[in-house]
């Protein structure tokens, strides 16, 4: 081309990101400003796409505020806002969007979507309640991140809310609302529903298999787990990686060692799922709770990468029943390389010293828990009450009706102690 017009950059810029060239993306861009030629609203949002650190996308985004008819363009400050939560930069991502003159349900969505997938569930669920507030039409696409937040948080109610909304405007339950609808189920404690909702999805992919096979293993369902897995494969729905990952957790939660085995070396032959170290570490994790640990420890041993915190974390916990010491130590040796500052890891390492009287190396592990300034922190739980999610940590007495709760333990421990229960302090 003699003259290339912006058009014709733009469309190179785009075919050169999408491929993954990003440095002859942005190299265009240079050639098109010496040629003389002015951007357009599509220029930034597709250099944006060629951007591989927030350097570079801070860089585009500069361009932006420079130009004046792009200062105020939904769509350029959008792309940025996608941009910067990609990168896990919300605070500019909300700068951004809390400056904005004008929104729509694409810019609410990036924005809710990018603190979701930074896990600030809360955050990204209130977000939503102000979208509805704003009269901003809500798509599927809202929908999916506010129930993937939900499902995180355990918080049923909205999840309810939600699902009700869909019904209520008529929005069609495609495959990957209707997954999220049954995962938000699923891990709200409401498989009944679940299931329900799995039944009506008129188009199942792999995605909507993935959740309720999921959301049974999540439930202690392993056979209807399993049973799932062989209809979506007469379906001629082919598994994937995460089918594999939900199999798997389906075999371990209900004790179903050997089909657990042999469906990890089948997915791997029949179906040429790719194995990364999720699915060794769900194996592992199976043969653990199997109380199998030397052989869980040989899969480590050989498996293609090197085992991470999580796997040696499930064979130290395996290692407190087993009362296995020198399996334990091994793990431990390597937590301490990977994590030094759990303390989760030295507390069970003390445990397992306890079960078997080596007080000594129970001392010990406290000594390197005191050098190392490593402080054991509480554990806690969560419940959801009329749309309020309260936290309650172990002997906490910040709760506002904490002498209520207490007097209600109290009368428990009581009753249980007249039906013959042993009770233990805690």
């Amino acid at each position: 081309m003699v003259e290339p017009s912006t058009f014709a950059f733009n469309t190179m810029i785009r075919g050169y990101a999408e491929r993954g060239l990003n440095h002859e993306a942005i190299q265009l861009y240079i050639q098109m400003r010496c040629a003389g030629l002015e951007p357009d609203n599509f220029t930034y949002p597709f250099l944006l796409k060629a951007c591989s650190d927030i350097k570079q996308g801070k860089g585009v985004h500069s361009l932006v505020v420079k130009h004046e008819d792009f200062q105020l363009q939904i769509h350029s400050l959008t792309c940025l806002i996608t941009f910067y939560c990609s990168f896990g930069d919300i605070e500019s991502a909300r700068l951004l969007f809390d400056r904005m003159s004008e929104r729509n349900v694409v810019t609410w969505t990036a924005i809710i979507n990018g603190l979701v997938k930074q896990k600030m569930y809360k955050e990204g669920i209130d977000l939503f309640s102000q979208m509805r507030n704003s009269g901003i039409e809500i798509n599927e696409l809202t929908l999916v991140s506010v129930l993937s937040a939900c499902a995180s948080l355990g918080f049923l109610e909205m999840g309810k809310w939600v699902h009700e909304f869909i019904d209520r405007h008529f929005i069609f339950l495609n495959s990957k609302l209707g997954a999220a609808v049954i995962d938000m189920y699923a891990k709200c404690g409401n498989i009944e529903e679940a299931s329900k909702v799995f039944k009506i999805v008129p188009q199942k992919s792999v995605c909507t298999w993935n959740s309720i096979i999921g959301g049974l293993a999540m439930h202690g369902c392993g056979e209807e787990a399993l049973e799932m897995f062989s209809q979506m494969q007469t379906s001629g729905i082919k598994p994937d990686d995460i089918t594999l990952i939900a199999v798997l957790s389906a075999c371990t939660h209900s004790g179903l060692v050997e089909k657990g085995k042999k469906i990890f070396h089948k997915m791997r032959r029949d179906h040429e799922v790719q194995l990364n170290i999720k699915h060794y570490g769900c194996l592992v994790d199976l043969l653990c709770r199997a109380g199998l640990l030397d052989e869980a420890y040989e899969i480590m041993r050989n498996m293609p990468v090197e085992p991470n915190a999580v796997l040696w974390g499930t064979l130290l916990t395996a290692c407190v029943a087993g009362a296995n010491v020198e399996l334990a130590e091994t793990a431990m040796e390597q937590l301490i390389k990977l994590e030094p500052f759990n303390d989760g890891n030295y507390v069970l390492m003390s445990n397992i010293y306890a079960l078997n009287e080596r007080w000594d190396d129970v001392a010990k592990m406290r000594r390197l828990m005191k050098e190392g300034h490593i402080v054991r922190n509480p554990g806690h739980s969560l419940i959801e009450i009329d749309n309020v999610v309260h936290v309650f940590m172990v002997g906490d007495g910040r709760h506002p009706c904490s002498k209520e709760i207490y007097s209600m333990l109290e009368d428990i421990a009581t009753s249980l102690k007249e039906e013959d229960y042993a009770v233990i302090s805690t």
